[in-house]
Parts: C-alpha cells; sequence; structure tokens
C-alpha cells in the first residue's frame, strides 16, 4: 500500500486530487458523491511496520473497489476501518455492515467491496498483510459479519491509536514504529477475539488461538518445534497438524515466519547494530547464517545485509 497521504492537508482537497490520492492509497478506490456534484476529502497515513495507518474524512459520498481493481491491482491485505465521526456503511459480498461512532469493521481488500460514507465523516484506517494478523481464519472470517463496540477493552485502546500514530508520523524512528506496528496488530487481534464462533468450532478457535500465544510467548526457545507444542498441548502431532489444516499457514511455517519477523525488527533496530547478523539469527534459532539467509531471503525479497543497510 502507498502512503502517499504524507502530509494532512487544512481543508478537503479538489475533487480530482481526492479521486487520485484515494486511488494511489487504496488500490484504486473511486469515489462517488452522494448529493453533491463532487465527493472531497483528505488524509494523512504512516507505515508502522506492517501496518499501513490512516486518518481520512470527507464529504457524503461512496468510495467502491471494483472487480476490475481487484483484477488490475490485487491486494491481499485487510482493512480495519474505525468510524469517529458520522456514519458507514460497509458492503461485501452478501454482507452490509453499519458502522456508527465508537465502532470498527474488518474487511478484505482481496475482493469487491464499497463504503457508503454519510454526513461529515472521519474514520482511521488501518490496512495489513492477511498473514500478519495471528488469529485462527474462522475468527477473522466470523469478525467480518457485524460492527464491533469500541466502548471498552482493547478495543477501547485501539480506537485512538491510529489518530495517535497519525499525528505522530513525523517523530516516529522506523524501529519504534515497526514495533508499534506490532503492538497494532495485537490490539486488533484482542479487540476481534471475542468475534469467535460458539460451540465446538469455538473451542477449536480458542485452542488454536491459545496455540499461537504460546508459540509467541517462547519464540526465542530453540526447542520450540510442532512436536514440543503439540506435547505440550497434551496432543498428538497428527491431532495438532489436523487443527491447523485448514489454517493459512502450519504450525511449524507460523514458528518460522514470526523468528524471521523478528529478525528484520531486530535488523532495523539501532541499538542492535553492534550484533552481528549471525548473531541476531542464532538468537531467533536460525542454525547457521546460510540458512538463515535463504529464509530470510525467500520472505523479503533481499538478503538480511540489505535489509540492515536499507533500515539504516
Amino acid at each position: 500500500m502507498s502512503s502517499t497521504a504524507g502530509t494532512e492537508q487544512s481543508s478537503s482537497l479538489p475533487a480530482e486530487l481526492w479521486r487520485e490520492q484515494l486511488g494511489r492509497a487504496f488500490g484504486r478506490l473511486v469515489p462517488e458523491a452522494i448529493g453533491a456534484p463532487s465527493a472531497h476529502g483528505r488524509m494523512a497515513g504512516t507505515q508502522l511496520g506492517t501496518i499501513a495507518a490512516y486518518r481520512v474524512s470527507g464529504t457524503p459520498q461512496i468510495v467502491r473497489r471494483t472487480p476490475r481493481a481487484v483484477r488490475q491491482t490485487p491486494i491481499d491485505l485487510l482493512k480495519i476501518c474505525v468510524q469517529l465521526s458520522g456514519y458507514a456503511t460497509v458492503c461485501q459480498d452478501d454482507r452490509e455492515i453499519s458502522i456508527a461512532p465508537g465502532q470498527m469493521a474488518i474487511y478484505d481488500t482481496g475482493r469487491p467491496y464499497h463504503l457508503r460514507l454519510e454526513r461529515q465523516w472521519s474514520c482511521a484506517v488501518m490496512a495489513f498483510p492477511r498473514g500478519a494478523l495471528s488469529l485462527p481464519e474462522r475468527v477473522v472470517v466470523t469478525s467480518m459479519n457485524r460492527a464491533h463496540p469500541l466502548a471498552d477493552g482493547p478495543g477501547a485502546v485501539l480506537a485512538g491509536y491510529v489518530s495517535s500514530a497519525v499525528s505522530q508520523r513525523d517523530s516516529i524512528h522506523r524501529t519504534s514504529a515497526d514495533r508499534l506496528g506490532e503492538a497494532g496488530l495485537h490490539l486488533v487481534a484482542a479487540a476481534l477475539s471475542e468475534a469467535a464462533p460458539c460451540g465446538d468450532d469455538g473451542a477449536a478457535d480458542a485452542l488454536r488461538l491459545q496455540i499461537l500465544n504460546y508459540i509467541r510467548a517462547h519464540l526465542a526457545e530453540p526447542d520450540l518445534t510442532h512436536a514440543r507444542v503439540a506435547a505440550v498441548h497434551h496432543m498428538s502431532a497428527r491431532t495438532l497438524h489436523r487443527l491447523f489444516e485448514h489454517e493459512s499457514c502450519t504450525v511449524t511455517d507460523y514458528i518460522r515466519s514470526r523468528r524471521l519477523e523478528a529478525a528484520m525488527r531486530d535488523l532495523a533496530d539501532p541499538l542492535l547494530a553492534h550484533r552481528s547478523i549471525a548473531a541476531i539469527a542464532a538468537h531467533w534459532c536460525f542454525v547457521g547464517q546460510a540458512h538463515f539467509t535463504r529464509a530470510f531471503h525467500a520472505k523479503y525479497g533481499m538478503n538480511p545485509s540489505a535489509a540492515r543497510r536499507n533500515a539504516a
């Protein structure tokens, strides 16, 4: 996702500039005015690790990501809209989710959708790769079926998170941004966890969530393996495999991916510039720098040394 919204305007942009900026930032999203000759708006945005965070506002309008835009500009991102003022309706597939101030909704930018934005509206938006959200797939899908109140708990913290991050974007260092992004993903996961289905499916999702939390808590331990995770949770390795067979990744893939993300954060941290790449790889349980380099390149399309140079 582009961070074209680097500066927030004091007033709404002219219609053509707004259309251009909205399309660049959100995968060719197209505005259509409601009750006026043209649609206007403004936005400001920042990148927080894997999260793109925006504060967006405007006149009444419908914004559409059409089937053609999905085909020509494929994006595999989930998006969360936190309504700050005005009202919004998210329409995707056969669902219509109404969002009032103090509520949020989550939807999939990889499929066509449109938002109806009414009155003088403003919202905080977070977009992130689907795989970055450490939740069972069923929980994510179920959470798309309704609006989520943000009156208390982690949702209340999340409500102010995006606006605060955007307003402080010029003073946030790259390393801090990565860690703030990770914290934001944890807030989203915590706010959506209550969307888990009830019954047998809900129990399985709760167990999957418990396992993912266990993995994150023990990520730097060399003996963290599929077999150990199964044993700790009193099940066979085969049962654990079946539990995750319909998820986006296996337990082993999840462990490797989270370790690579942790290594990327360390490589970008100026406080760890004195540590060698080999030492960082070893800390995150990669045996041999060559193996680490191959795995890192496969995930990020660059070598660890290039990632460190880019961060510097």
